[in-house]
């Protein structure tokens, strides 16, 4: 239960982030039509871009924590295993 509130934390901080970034990025657009619409267009694109790399980049650091983890418990166990050899 506390990973999925994690989880979810994570995601509505980063999306809050994604928006408070669209928002301050149209107060620079510019106020013609065509414009202002290509500019939302960009800035909406990017900041999507941006949630999405930090989301991954996350996600991968917890996978190669739990591989690390993991191989460290490999070697410990083949280190258990060659020390029974040698005896």
């Amino acid at each position: 239960m506390m990973k999925l509130i994690k989880k979810i934390t994570t995601e509505i901080c980063m999306a809050v982030l994604s928006a408070a970034m669209y928002y301050c990025f149209l107060n620079g657009a510019p106020h013609q039509g065509t414009e202002r619409l290509f500019y939302m267009i960009l800035a909406g694109i990017f900041c999507v871009s941006v949630w999405a790399a930090v989301m991954t980049t996350i996600w991968y650091i917890k996978w190669l924590r739990k591989k690390k983890t993991e191989l460290e418990n490999m070697v410990e166990i083949l280190l258990k295993n060659a020390d029974k050899l040698d005896k």
